[in-house]
């Protein structure tokens, strides 16, 4: 039936004037204070490292040697939290820090400042020896009133990392919330971020991560970090202002969602996906959520048919022999020769690095990408791949030794590629190329990105003698 005129005027207006108050609230709605205080990397005092074991496929890691997906994902701990994760290449960070935020009538801790920590192993043999890279951290309130239990590790088949949290406490009017701080594409400086639904976003142009929970998370934010992101407000004494966005700005942003407390004692699992873009970090953390605890665990563990890290232990023939020469039965041993592992990148085979953190990491400016120790050197790496070797592992050293090709100087190579150093300084000097050409060919740069591009070029006795001493 027709309406009237005056009818169809005044709906209308009712609806311009919806839109209206959508759009105020869409723009109210977005963060303020781009780009947010000066990002840095968190603590290099490591107290753990994880990744997923994976086999190889003629020298490669391969999804038919993995039978399913090659897990790319390594996370670090320190202070009792997760510090620096990385996903794609092994140098590549993408998360900062993870860490819960506890808030009382009258206190506001941080847990990583807060609480007094104890790290221990998920898995472990009948001589109490650890045998996997997944970790229990007891967090505990120095005055009682709380106490935080994670479980920490990776899924070996998706691109996700898995923290179980059990909080307890017998306190009244405690709340506890999930606090992330990103750092996608390798820096501090360039993210956005966003909530859909239950979920937290943030990503650097396709570059994303997600974090979601096996139930919904409460009363999530995003913001620029010490200007309008949700610790800013806890600080401030409650959590006032909501942000479903940071909108086109690019900064150092946050998130942060309260999680959902009943009684005494909660378990929730939190996952946190990662992809190259929005779809492939969903449906990583989708896939986790949807196998659940227990049986990731499992496959990371290497329990049951599943391969992972129990798989690689049993295959050290060294071991046996070295547990009796050990102070502690071999604990240390074990988490020695899981860690030496896991310090090797999965999409260039061999490439074992120094270690997986950033020196002086809390501060060193995280505007730029930077590798830290998260790199190749040749005599670091000559070490690792002995130990290894030692170890009874003979199939890593060998594609260690394979993987040398690309970072050996060859006539294609052009120094200037890496840092500007002395010894291009003296090349110059003696009227060499503009191009600083390598000159002698055959020795080893002196550090490198996993993918053989050069970072500084220097000339050392022991990088070059090193790998040679590998090859004998």
């Amino acid at each position: 039936m027709q309406q009237p005129a005056r009818f169809r005027k005044t709906l209308l207006s009712v609806l311009i004037g919806a839109l209206g108050i959508a759009q105020a609230a869409g723009a109210a709605n977005m963060a303020p204070g781009a780009p947010g205080a000066a990002p840095f990397w968190s603590y290099s005092g490591k107290t753990g490292i994880g990744t997923s074991y994976e086999q190889y496929e003629d020298g490669q890691y391969s999804p038919q040697a993995a039978t399913g997906e090659v897990s790319k994902v390594w996370f670090s701990l320190a202070r009792g939290v997760v510090t620096e994760t990385m996903f794609g290449l092994i140098h590549e960070a993408q998360l900062r820090e993870m860490q819960l935020v506890i808030q009382g009538p009258d206190f506001l801790d941080l847990e990583a400042q807060d609480t007094d920590s104890e790290i221990h192993y998920l898995s472990v043999d009948d001589q109490g020896r650890p045998t996997s890279l997944a970790y229990k951290i007891v967090n505990r309130d120095r005055q009682g009133r709380y106490e935080i239990e994670k479980h920490i590790f990776t899924d070996p088949d998706a691109d996700s990392l898995v923290i179980r949290v059990i909080f307890r406490s017998q306190e009244p009017g405690i709340q506890a919330y999930v606090h992330i701080d990103p750092a996608i594409g390798n820096d501090g400086s360039g993210d956005s971020a966003f909530v859909d639904g239950q979920a937290l976003y943030a990503r650097e142009g396709e570059t994303t991560l997600v974090v979601k929970a096996s139930r919904p998370l409460e009363q999530p934010t995003v913001g620029f970090a010490g200007v309008s992101d949700g610790l800013t407000d806890l600080k401030d004494g409650k959590l006032e202002n909501r942000y479903d966005s940071t909108g086109d700005a690019a900064g150092n942003v946050t998130m942060l969602a309260r999680l959902p407390l009943a009684g005494s004692e909660t378990t929730l699992d939190l996952v946190v996906g990662f992809g190259k873009n929005r779809q492939q970090a969903d449906r990583a953390a989708d896939a986790t959520l949807a196998r659940g605890y227990a049986e990731v665990l499992a496959h990371y563990n290497g329990e049951g048919e599943a391969i992972g890290w129990r798989d690689y232990l049993a295959s050290l023939s060294g071991l046996p022999a070295m547990y009796a020469q050990s102070a502690d039965n071999g604990k240390l041993l074990n988490v020695s020769a899981m860690v030496l592992k896991a310090q090797e990148d999965k999409s260039n085979a061999g490439a074992l690095i120094a270690s997986l953190s950033n020196p002086w990491g809390e501060t060193v400016p995280a505007e730029s990408g930077t590798t830290g120790y998260k790199a190749v050197w040749p005599r670091d790496f000559y070490q690792c791949a002995m130990a290894l070797l030692a170890l009874g592992d003979r199939q890593t050293p060998q594609v260690a030794f394979e993987y040398l090709k690309k970072v050996q100087v060859s006539e294609a190579t052009s120094l200037t590629q890496g840092d500007t150093s002395a010894y291009i300084h003296e090349q110059k000097q003696e009227g060499k190329t503009e191009d600083a050409g390598p000159g002698a060919t055959g020795w080893f740069l002196q550090k490198t990105h996993v993918d053989g591009e050069i970072e500084w070029v220097g000339v050392q006795l022991d990088q070059t003698a090193m790998p040679i001493m590998l090859g004998k």
